[in-house]
């Protein structure tokens, strides 16, 4: 199996060009989503020949194309690979060539993608992958189609996982946290929260990312707000021996350090801790969080009813399961999600998680959510 390395944000800035320039308007906000009373069942596969007709023309579109192409930056177990397309080309009758390329990071073919847009040129994948601040990015540009999923899509029939306007649909849950050695930590040493991480005894033991990961996140009104967030930062960063990326869990498999906090997700950890390496994963009470890996079809793509079909059959159980086997990954909100226990253990102990989607990003400024970045940035690398 390939490491969970591949769906994690890889650059230092998260932000998009300059070419996106104006938010949209926000949009409400869902209502908080977890918890296995609140999943809804997805409908499973029409099978081929009897589909509703809204399916059937999204299906008999895609054999007219033919192809599908993903240049994308995951999912990099070439077995994974085959079985994924195997599995989509078996669920809707067709025999679609998937042709698989070598993605840029999620930042950079966001970019791309919206820059191929503008000038009138097919988009490099049929299908975007990336957070929600990716997607914004890509809203900015007009770069995603609007699709209707609730009319024909069996595997998106649950409205909390659909952005708005249909312009995209989660993939996955990340619960970002922090991640630790376990060679080196354990029982009550373990932190449970970020403002643990500010005690004597992990001053020079710790480290934090190069991008201020999820920072930025908790700097908005909704939650710590600017100021309480930058005060902690300055102080995490004297606390601090050094920065990395999300995505080198290795760092701190190995000793170098004994802690990561925030990291992107518990699938870093998750992925070498299979593998028997002294990692742990814990979810800071003061910083719970819900984030998410959205896909959506460019407006430019070459192939766009394959793409929709390919966005669908992700959110099978078969695409859910074939992700998480090769990254960890799924959503909690889809049926037999192996990432849901997790969650609903931690809110029946009483912590209370807050979304970071789309519409979370749409009802904060961006200007002023950037420059914050840049500060914690600049705060973390001692500028």
């Amino acid at each position: 199996m390939a490491g969970g390395g591949a769906w994690r944000i890889r650059l230092a800035s998260l932000g998009l060009v300059a070419l996106m320039a104006c938010a949209p308007a926000a949009a409400p906000a869902q209502p908080a989503r977890a918890g296995a009373e609140q999943r809804a069942a997805s409908s499973p596969a029409t099978p081929p020949g009897n589909a509703d007709p809204g399916l059937q023309a999204v299906v008999d579109a895609a054999r007219q194309e033919g192809q599908l192409t993903l240049a994308w930056d995951s999912i990099d177990d070439s077995d994974v690979r085959q079985r994924l397309a195997a599995g989509f080309n078996k669920a809707y009758g067709l025999n679609v060539n998937v042709q698989w390329s070598a993605g840029l990071s999620m930042p950079q073919m966001a970019s791309r993608i919206a820059q191929e847009y503008q000038a009138g040129r097919p988009a490099a994948s049929d299908v975007l992958l990336g957070s929600e601040t990716h997607v914004i990015g890509m809203l900015r540009a007009d770069a995603l189609m609007p699709v209707d999923w609730a009319s024909w899509a069996p595997h998106v029939r649950d409205p909390r996982l659909v952005a708005p306007d249909g312009v995209a649909v989660e993939l996955a849950t990340r619960t970002p946290g922090i991640t630790y050695n376990t060679a080196r930590l354990s029982g009550a040493a373990v932190p449970t929260s970020l403002q643990d991480l500010l005690k004597p005894q992990y001053k020079g033991r710790l480290a934090s990312t190069v991008y201020a990961a999820n920072f930025d996140r908790l700097a908005s009104p909704e939650l710590w707000g600017p100021q309480r967030t930058l005060d902690y930062v300055a102080k995490l960063a004297d606390q601090a021996a050094g920065l990395i990326r999300c995505g080198e869990p290795e760092r701190v498999a190995n000793g170098e350090f004994d802690l990561l906090a925030m990291d992107c997700g518990a699938e870093d950890a998750h992925s070498l801790q299979i593998k028997g390496a002294p990692l742990g994963h814990v979810i800071a009470s003061d910083a719970a969080l819900l984030s998410y890996w959205y896909l959506g079809v460019p407006k430019n793509a070459a192939h766009p009813n394959a793409a929709k079909l390919w966005v669908d059959y992700m959110l099978s159980r078969e695409g859910q399961d074939l992700m998480y086997e090769s990254d960890f990954l799924d959503h909690h909100l889809v049926p037999g999600s192996k990432v849901a226990p997790d969650v609903e253990r931690l809110q029946a102990s009483g912590i209370k998680f807050t979304e970071i989607n789309v519409e979370f990003v749409q009802r904060g400024d961006p200007q002023a959510a950037e420059s914050v970045r840049a500060e914690l940035q600049n705060l973390l690398q001692k500028k």
